[in-house]
């Protein structure tokens, strides 16, 4: 009997931290003063329409500064025949939406952070014309297993399949200055 009490006890103390570690997708909504710095696409997947050739072309990185309004903004040096051009686009927080910034007039996109904060995940998703992206970025390219899986997992569930996942290759050729 006293057995059998001992048995249950340690199944009931040591149940609770196996289903928790059972769990992959840990996640955190993030912060304009979160996503400060700079930042790599480790991978993408997506159902807009790109030319094969250009969909696994090297990506650069990119930076989240802050702009002189307040801002979040987005900026990224993008190799061209002339050399190399500066984008910008500035993202509106979206108020009551945790982890949401907007675009242009009305393109929403999700952030999460995905175990800690060196890497997160991007996710859009158009209302006109059912487009959906999502993207890995990382502060680094070297994502731990388990991330990927996690990635893989909400491409699943957005409505995208896993073989599309594209894990481009880094062009630091027009390294961005820094203005953090």
């Amino acid at each position: 009997m006293v057995t059998m009490q001992l048995l249950l006890l340690t199944v009931a103390l040591t149940l609770p931290s196996v289903e928790q570690s059972s769990y992959r997708n840990f996640q955190y909504d993030v912060t304009i003063d979160e996503l400060l710095g700079k930042w790599y696409i480790v991978a993408w997947a997506g159902n807009m329409p790109i030319p094969e050739k250009r969909k696994l072309s090297p990506l650069p990185p990119f930076t989240f500064v802050r702009n002189i309004i307040g801002k979040l903004e987005f900026r990224m040096n993008i190799s061209k025949p002339i050399g190399c051009i500066e984008f910008k686009v500035y993202m509106d927080k979206v108020k009551h939406k945790p982890g949401v910034f907007k675009i242009w007039p009305d393109h929403p996109i999700k952030f999460v952070f995905v175990r800690g904060k060196d890497f997160a995940i991007a996710i859009y998703k158009g209302n006109l014309n059912n487009s959906i992206f999502t993207m890995l970025i990382g502060r680094n390219m070297a994502p731990k297993r388990t991330i990927l899986l996690d990635f893989a997992d909400i491409v699943v569930e957005v409505e995208l399949k896993r073989k599309d996942i594209i894990s481009p290759r880094c062009d630091d050729s027009c390294e961005l200055s820094r203005e953090i």
